[in-house]
């Protein structure tokens, strides 16, 4: 899939949201009548809650890949993001100083929790190779990632690419990352048969092969089951060795 999708987890974007503490006073049922004011008391101090920079960046971004996938990159305005995050526009420039960064980031983080999917997977350097490869393409059309909202956010994205530089240069790294772990699994599984096979070319396959299911799915779910799409990426794979 898209960057990093082959080094993590893709669950639905992580939603960051800070927890606020609701203490409701405990009341008898016989209110007494007010305190007088002393002159010698000052008025208590309201405590606000405040949001960790870290947890603001994470809400703006996941406001950010909400509005994409609702409005598109053009109708994804600054106002808009505003609103899905219900902050004002200062803040937004204060964490991240212009749009394109924010898109920037919030792509980043898209892909980032794509990888953490199947992180652990690749993590096991003892893992039957084959296992590993059948296991990430498992992930990549189970639940937690193969899901309508989800790939909106996807789909969102892959068609801003081609107007921004500063994603397509992203998108062209993230693209080689993951096509060669896709390649290495393959020369893995080729070195375990001893098979000769052109790795490079059998991972551009598998790679394009999974980005349009992902594509058709989102436009059309009833086309195919995930089952089924699923089972079409391991038959590439059987057929690269055969």
């Amino acid at each position: 899939m898209k960057p990093n999708r082959n080094q993590t987890p893709l669950a639905s974007p992580a939603r960051a949201a800070g927890v606020r503490k609701n203490l409701s006073p405990t009341m008898s049922t016989t209110m007494s009548p007010p305190e007088a004011p002393s002159k010698d008391k000052k008025p208590a101090r309201t405590r606000h809650h405040r949001e960790s920079p870290d947890v603001r960046r994470k809400a703006l971004i996941q406001a950010t890949m909400r509005s994409i996938a609702k409005y598109g990159y053009a109708g994804t305005t600054i106002g808009r993001i505003c609103i899905e995050a219900q902050v004002s526009r200062g803040l937004i420039n204060h964490h991240f100083g212009t749009k394109e960064e924010l898109i920037r980031q919030s792509y980043m983080e898209l892909c980032e929790e794509w990888a953490f999917q199947t992180r652990d997977t690749l993590l096991e350097n003892d893992r039957d190779p084959e296992e590993k490869l059948r296991a990430m393409i498992r992930v990549s059309f189970g639940p937690t990632v193969f899901k309508q909202d989800h790939l909106g956010i996807w789909v969102g994205f892959w068609s801003v690419i081609g107007k921004s530089p500063t994603l397509k240069k992203l998108n062209r790294e993230l693209y080689k990352q993951d096509r060669e772990t896709y390649q290495r699994a393959f020369e893995e599984i080729a070195a375990k048969r001893g098979k000769t096979i052109n790795a490079r070319r059998a991972a551009i396959a598998l790679g394009a092969l999974m980005d349009g299911l992902w594509l058709e799915w989102c436009l059309d779910p009833k086309g195919f089951t995930p089952e089924e799409a699923e089972a079409a990426c391991l038959d590439l794979v059987t057929r690269t060795f055969e």
